[in-house]
């Protein structure tokens, strides 16, 4: 009976702590260095990411087909990734080219707890 109660108090528990690496991954920033010496930041969720250009600029566009890699579009910016290099084409025009993620193991990350 004692077994059935502590099941019962613990299952929640382990759900909602094995719950937690899948909510930090679901949602990742990265920061871009770009060949060109621009930079940007990107967030990601599940079905489209958040750009940040500037200070002032900040776009959100939607994941769509890629022939390889991943591709993020609003129909007039695009971004395409592929493991951690990425660019921004503009209306056709490359201008973030030759990007490469940047280290982010100094950043606070939530982990699992096992």
């Amino acid at each position: 009976m004692k077994t059935i109660k502590l099941a019962a108090f613990l299952l929640p528990m382990v759900v909602a702590i094995a719950s937690l690496p899948a909510t930090a991954e679901q949602q990742q920033a990265v920061r871009y260095q770009c060949s060109n010496g621009k930079s940007f930041e990107a967030q990601y969720l599940p079905e489209t990411a958040q750009l940040k250009l500037g200070e002032d600029e900040t776009l959100t566009l939607k994941q769509t087909p890629a022939a390889s890699g991943v591709r993020y579009t609003d129909d007039r910016t695009t971004l395409f990734t592929k493991g951690n290099e990425a660019f921004i084409e503009v209306e056709n025009q490359v201008v973030f080219a030759g990007c490469v993620a940047q280290d982010t193991t100094n950043q606070r990350r939530i982990r699992a707890l096992w």
